[in-house]
């Protein structure tokens, strides 16, 4: 019951925007249908926006940011207030929302896809010697298919099972690659797929493709060890040496504006009128407006960084996704941490 009120709700969204998320769910290996996910999504989107709504009415959050923003001579009416809250808890809860579950499955994707690509050499030698000992294609995936292989030979069953009970093989074989957003697998189905239509050596194909893909295997981990190096100075520059550098910059900001606020009003220029060349003056930004461009660039900084250690680890930007939240922790501990401790330094310089 509940799935047929999602699906309603699903339908209100573009057929396009349907496909790419079945698309999305079939790579990440759920069987759900793609409207009952998209009507899941859009209610919990809603309550959480009520919920977000009235936190941010009952404390008053929207009106105080924006009285610190445009000064205290602003005034909205109750009525409009009301509304532009319910419009930024929206956005904000859907956006929330949207980042979470596309990151989510993009990782379900990249872990599936990694995990077939690094059995299919394996499986595809063991397919070609089930078929060389006289088996039919489907057979010989039927008894390749070993626990060893993990979420591939479960894949495998599945679409055998389905192929045994009447449906085409052909078929079967084409909602495999959609399982797995794998160009590999989709490949080799496909020359398997031209073999068995034109009568080709299926068993001398699969070894052929289970060699190339062990050798593209195998030039994948030597690219990620020779980039190690790369590796270590991403890691350190965008958790350590950022963080670090933007602290000091900002403690400096603040002891720049403190060493000024003690200078007659004329400035140092009044203390030295023959070198007019040098008006030395406070710095131009405070030390709040700099932290906040610190904390924003952090965050961008780490988000960089760890799509591009996925590319350089295994060649997908997905795959460094799962970096981020520890490097991003890991860089804004060390700016606090670094910040506190100069404070503490330079606590009793001015007083």
């Amino acid at each position: 019951m509940l799935t047929g009120f999602y699906e309603t709700v699903g339908r209100l969204f573009s057929r396009e925007r349907i496909r790419s998320t079945e698309r999305m769910i079939r790579n990440a290996g759920y069987n759900q249908p793609a409207e009952a996910f998209v009507g899941f999504l859009v209610l919990v989107v809603a309550l959480l926006s009520l919920l977000v709504f009235f936190l941010m009415m009952n404390y008053s959050v929207l009106y105080s940011f924006t009285v610190a923003i445009l000064g205290p001579t602003f005034y909205m009416p109750e009525f409009a207030m009301w509304i532009l809250t319910f419009i930024v808890a929206v956005g904000v809860v859907a956006f929330s929302v949207w980042i979470l579950v596309w990151v989510f499955l993009l990782l379900q994707i990249e872990a599936r896809k990694g995990a077939v690509e690094a059995a299919l050499p394996d499986f595809l030698s063991l397919i070609a010697a089930n078929v060389r000992s006289g088996m039919t294609v489907d057979q010989a995936m039927w008894y390749a298919a070993k626990p060893e292989f993990g979420i591939l030979s479960i894949e495998v069953r599945s679409i055998i099972k389905s192929s045994f009970s009447g449906e085409p093989f052909e078929k079967a074989l084409d909602r495999l690659a959609v399982r797995f957003n794998s160009k590999v697998l989709e490949r080799t189905i496909l020359l398997v797929k031209q073999a068995m239509a034109t009568g080709g050596e299926v068993a001398e194909i699969m070894e052929i493709t289970s060699e190339d893909a062990r050798e593209v295997s195998i030039q994948r981990k030597d690219i990620a060890s020779t980039l190690l190096v790369y590796v270590i100075f991403l890691v350190f520059a965008s958790t350590f040496g950022t963080p670090f550098l933007f602290s000091v910059a900002n403690k400096l900001i603040v002891v720049l504006g403190m060493a000024f606020s003690y200078l007659p009003s004329g400035g140092l220029g009044a203390e030295m009128p023959q070198m007019t060349f040098i008006q030395p003056s406070a710095p131009v930004i405070t030390a709040g407006e700099f932290q906040w461009f610190s904390v924003a660039t952090i965050f961008i900084t780490c988000l960089i960084a760890s799509l591009i250690l996925g590319v350089i680890q295994s060649g997908s930007k997905t795959q460094g996704l799962k970096f981020f939240p520890f490097m991003l922790i890991m860089a804004y501990a060390i700016y606090f941490v670094v910040s506190a401790f100069l404070e503490s330094i330079f606590a009793s310089m001015f007083v």
